[in-house]
């Protein structure tokens, strides 16, 4: 088995099915490993289930809806005033909704969740990431994502509605989002790919997200679904392969649309306008170190 003593790890969406055991295994691994997640009573509850389960008392947890811009800079926030290092970041948070609902800001909730979740507290956390050597980052996506499409004009399905069809797209924006900031990362050490885990046997909150309403969404046991997060977050095999697909672990071709890089720069603009994190990238200094501005290393070295 690997070893991952001294490593830190994140592992959002955490309370259940692959990302529950994600962190599991990754604590038994000897990481000091961080859950994420919305609410407090079932966070306490993995909590205690991965201590029990590991043996490891290096285990946190901390608060964060990935539908709040503001609570994602606060968790992010806690992160880096807490740790100094950062080295497997595993983007598993997710959510569909059959009916359309806007978040505070306005945002369609599945693409708030699950593409604006990912490309925000990534960014937010880019700087602790490029700076803790071979470090790596596993977003988690879905061969739905073959049957997804990204309309930059209608990014928030304003019009025809379909929770299906929505948790596609966000998908495919998913592998959007991969495969530019592997390109951006490019002479770091730090790696970002895409998994699809498996048709897995986990629950959706649909609807209202604070019900308890679910419906189950595979076949494949969570235990066998979070094997391919924690084999592209631990494996040897895979150091330093960066900006690829996996189905489950094997290395594979995503749709065409994924790999269109003009459609990905539009998400990629769309995305920091939405994420507020536009301005920074327009006013950012080439003179500032990495330290002083995360997004600006970025900006200047690389855009």
């Amino acid at each position: 088995m690997n070893t991952l003593d001294n490593k830190i790890c994140i592992v959002t969406g955490s309370t259940s099915g692959i990302g529950l055991v994600t962190a599991k295994e990754l604590a038994k691994m000897g990481a000091t490993t961080i859950l994420v997640a919305r609410d407090e009573a079932r966070g306490k509850a993995a909590l205690q289930e991965v201590i029990h389960y590991s043996k490891n008392m290096n285990v946190d947890l901390l608060l964060c809806d990935f539908s709040s811009q503001s609570s994602i800079v606060a968790f992010t926030d806690e992160i880096k005033r807490k740790y100094s290092r950062l080295d497997i970041l595993v983007n598993n948070a997710g959510m569909m909704s059959h009916n359309r609902i806007e978040t505070d800001a306005g945002i369609e909730l599945t693409f708030a969740v699950n593409h604006l979740g990912y490309f925000l507290a990534t960014h937010l956390l880019l700087d602790m990431l490029t700076n803790t050597p071979s470090s790596r980052i596993i977003n988690v996506a879905s061969d739905l994502h073959f049957s997804g499409k990204v309309d930059v004009n209608n990014l928030m399905h304003t019009h025809d509605y379909n929770g299906f069809s929505a948790y596609c797209d966000s998908k495919l924006a998913n592998l959007l989002f991969t495969y530019k900031l592997a390109k951006y990362l490019q002479g770091t050490s730090t790696t970002i790919n895409a998994v699809h885990p498996g048709v897995v046997e986990t629950k959706f909150s649909v609807e209202d997200r604070n019900s308890n309403r679910t419906f189950p969404m595979g076949r494949l046991p969570p235990e066998q679904g979070a094997k391919a997060q924690i084999f592209l977050g631990t494996s040897p095999e895979v150091q330093g392969v960066s900006g690829k697909y996996f189905n489950q672990m094997q290395m594979e071709r995503s749709s065409t649309l994924s790999y269109d890089e003009e459609l990905a720069d539009m998400l990629w603009q769309k995305s920091l306008e939405l994420t507020g994190l536009a301005s920074t990238f327009e006013t950012c200094n080439p003179r500032y170190t990495r330290n002083e501005d995360p997004i600006g290393f970025y900006c200047s070295d690389k855009l």
